[in-house]
């Protein structure tokens, strides 16, 4: 439950309910301000001349679950908590380049950096930067975050407050009713941990359930069912996109002409069709369609397996006898994996495993718990520590195009989120182009750069971008869809019949 610690989608969905963010990003993609009352902005002094000073204004009536007021004293001490090398937080990017963090007064608060960051406010407290503010006064006496009594019982600022968390199974929340835009009209929330789609599906039909968000594309046929029940379907687009990632650490993926025939080798028109019902959309880059910065003109590495086969051959990899290929003695062997139990990611892999066993590869499917495949570096994460081949799994971009901490080089674990282990001098040098300058037209430029090479390079193949399905009881209203991370953005706006 500490935020510092943990940043799969559905532990954002439950920060956003008792946490509070500078702004939060609305159904379409604009800021709401929260905590902080506007946007910093070269025009309204937010953002200094120099581009090297963020102020903030911060609203004033806030106060902690535990009545404790809300001021920039938090909002230092969170700044430095996410900073301190003894805590286990996942990633640091963008945080790194703050020099100094200020509070003049209760309400006000600067941050002064190294050198300018583009993303920097999309990510100092934002919703797409993952971490909300934390309480100094229950959080300040302890030279680390990372077991500490508030992981399990958490205190924040938001709509709702924690009541209790089964493990495994559930976590049951409250309206606050001191929360600064008034009580929720939410009495109750109870938010549940069901490993498996189609015992979901089950719950929804015996009206055990009454929302079902990022419902999975496998079940769109058997979803559309629900309106009869008395749901709705809401399909909305999305920062989601779908890839396999070649694991840089793994020699066999050295050769580009072996990456470029594994992604020839990849039918996504049939894994688009067959298993998501046509709910997802062909993708090729990884900046998905949404985003101001998305360059189409990309490399595309089509189903062709001919192709695939000639450019295997052309890299020195022959056929065996048992039809696997093998060169100086190697076969060319990996293994696929994904999170257990996604159904989505185990077809995909079915798939795929049959598409390269079509051009003489073999690839084995061996795949984790959600918990497991993304733990943090310091919990042995599958992909934090490169302990896999060839992973399958859906990726949030965020609402600013800043994808440093996934393909910089220096960002590589424990330091950031390059799972890839990826090493590319030309990405490197467009990453920190691309945050240097506040004009969107140039940091454009740069995105296109890493798209074009991303994409050329096959290092990561993007398969397909996400079209979320959000499944609601009628009885149920004010849910608006988000295409972020989380649609959690109102809800204190939520209400029953």
């Amino acid at each position: 439950m500490n935020p510092l610690l943990t940043l799969t989608a559905t532990s954002i969905d439950l920060y956003m309910f008792m946490y509070g963010f500078f702004f939060n990003l609305d159904d379409k993609m604009h800021w709401v301000p929260e905590l902080a009352t506007d946007v910093p902005s070269y025009e309204n002094g937010g953002i200094s001349k120099d581009g090297l000073t963020l102020t903030y204004h911060l609203r004033k009536g806030v106060k902690w679950h535990d009545g404790v007021p809300f001021t920039s004293h938090d909002v230092v001490f969170t700044t430095h908590a996410i900073l301190n090398p003894a805590n286990n937080v996942e990633t640091r990017v963008g945080w790194d380049r703050i020099a100094s963090v200020e509070a003049p007064d209760d309400y006000t608060v600067k941050f002064h950096l190294k050198k300018i960051y583009a993303s920097a406010v999309a990510t100092y407290f934002a919703e797409s930067g993952n971490f909300p503010v934390l309480p100094a006064h229950l959080l300040e006496k302890y030279p680390n975050l990372n077991q500490v009594p508030f992981n399990t019982q958490p205190i924040g600022t938001g709509p709702f407050k924690f009541v209790k968390w089964v493990h495994g199974d559930h976590v049951e929340l409250e309206a606050n009713p001191d929360y600064w835009r008034g009580a929720p009209k939410l009495k109750r929330i109870i938010e549940r941990f069901i490993p498996t789609e189609n015992t979901i599906l089950t719950q929804m039909r015996t009206h055990e359930l009454d929302a079902w968000f990022r419902a999975g594309s496998n079940l769109y046929p058997e979803i559309q069912e629900l309106p009869a029940l008395g749901y709705r379907i809401e399909l909305e687009p999305s920062l989601l996109y779908a890839h396999l990632d070649l694991n840089q650490k793994n020699a066999l993926f050295d050769d580009l002409k072996v990456r470029q025939a594994i992604a020839y080798a990849i039918n996504r028109r049939k894994i688009v069709h067959d298993i998501t019902h046509d709910v997802h959309e062909i993708g090729y880059s990884v900046t998905p369609k949404l985003s101001w910065a998305y360059d189409p003109d990309v490399a595309h590495y089509d189903y062709d397996l001919a192709k695939a086969r000639q450019l295997l051959d052309e890299a020195g990899w022959t056929p065996g006898a048992d039809g696997v290929r093998v060169k100086n003695g190697q076969r060319l062997a990996f293994t696929l994996n994904t999170v257990a139990g996604g159904k989505n990611g185990e077809a995909t892999e079915a798939l795929v495993q049959q598409d390269l066993r079509a051009i003489g590869i073999d690839a084995s499917i061996k795949n984790y718990p959600a918990a497991l495949f993304f733990a943090p570096y310091q919990q042995n994460g599958i992909l934090t520590r490169g302990n896999y081949d060839a992973a399958f799994y859906a990726w949030v971009a965020g609402a600013d195009p800043d994808n440093e901490s996934l393909y910089a080089s220096y960002e590589i674990p424990p330091v950031g989120q390059n799972d890839l282990y990826l090493v590319d001098p030309l990405i490197d040098q467009a990453e920190k182009a691309a945050l240097s300058t506040y004009d969107q037209n140039t940091r454009k430029k740069y995105y296109s750069v890493i798209q074009k090479e991303l994409a050329a390079q096959a290092y990561t193949i993007v398969e397909y971008y996400s079209r979320q399905i959000f499944v609601t009881s009628t009885n149920f209203s004010n849910f608006k869809p988000a295409p972020a991370t989380t649609s959690n953005w109102n809800t204190w706006e939520w209400e029953m019949k």
